[in-house]
């Protein structure tokens, strides 16, 4: 698909581009770590057949908040200047918080030590924010394309996924869960397993050819066989986490066998050990929230 370009810079990381007739969007910035290889590969996708530049990047349209997905933003707004930040409202009210400015650098620090990458975190926080608030079902035109935004909670309350009609592209959030190379998928609902279903039935409904996911880019994955995986996949960790319950563990028990479970090596290749571990107890807090209120 020419128009939508793979500059993801390393595995762990994230940025795909869309080139439209009149302006440019990349979904998603990624790792702050490697931040030059990302700005590299999008300069080098917006030359012209000349090999000189032709475009600028117009748009960052992020599809939730975490470090992973947004750290390299400072970087990028070096680099572009103009570059507008779209969100939706609850992501533009995170950004401005201190503790998730924090949480970013923390762990993007994290992540260039364990990559033994050195890191220049004297950025400014005031590079997160938004620029571009947008709705659900909203289009933001780039041309002859268009994005339309879908809100698509679960992973994060802020989570949003995007359609591009045009080319029959769906780019998804990770509340729809993450499929590794294999063919395995983990469970990344944190804030609601109830919403996550929603959202998953939510972009089923879509007519969509083509899926762009997290950290990947376009797969080969046939689209109802991708929404019924992602549907298994939480189910079965929702009546993982209660069949627990009902045999009266404790949260950290819980959590020692959850981490059994689903932290393998190829889960942690894509996600520093901190950040996983954060994750699998927000999983078990919100299922345990949402189905044993009481207990």
């Amino acid at each position: 698909m020419k128009n939508y370009i793979n500059c993801i810079a390393h595995k762990t990381s994230e940025g795909n581009l869309l080139i439209g007739e009149e302006y440019t969007a990349l979904f998603d910035c990624g790792m702050a770590h490697c931040a030059d290889q990302t700005i590299q590969n999008i300069k080098n996708a917006l030359k012209d057949r000349h090999g000189k530049p032709s475009l600028p990047l117009d748009y960052l349209f992020i599809t939730h908040t975490h470090y992973d997905h947004i750290g390299a933003l400072p970087f990028l707004r070096d680099e572009w200047p103009s570059l507008r930040l779209v969100t939706s409202q609850t992501g533009a009210a995170v950004l401005i918080k201190d503790t998730p400015r924090r949480v970013i650098r923390e762990l993007s620090t994290v992540a260039a030590n364990e990559n033994k990458v050195k890191f220049d975190a004297a950025y400014s926080d005031d590079a997160f924010h938004a620029d571009v608030i947008v709705k659900d079902g909203e289009f933001i035109p780039l041309g002859a394309l268009s994005v339309e935004t879908l809100e698509t909670p679960g992973h994060t309350r802020d989570s949003l996924s995007f359609f591009i009609p045009e080319l029959e592209l769906l780019i998804v959030s990770e509340t729809m869960g993450f499929l590794i190379p294999g063919g395995a998928m983990y469970p990344t609902y944190l804030t609601s397993f109830n919403d996550a279903v929603k959202s998953i039935e939510k972009c089923r409904k879509l007519p969509c050819k083509f899926l762009s996911l997290p950290h990947h880019g376009i797969v080969d994955q046939d689209v109802n066989v991708f929404f019924d995986k992602a549907l298994e996949t939480i189910t079965a960790c929702r009546d993982f986490i209660l069949d627990m319950n009902e045999k009266k563990l404790d949260q950290e028990a819980m959590y020692e066998k959850y981490i059994q479970k689903y932290g393998d090596k190829n889960i942690l290749s894509y996600q520093p050990w901190d950040a996983f571990t954060v994750n699998a107890r927000a999983t078990i807090a919100c299922t345990l929230r949402e189905f044993a209120p009481n207990e």
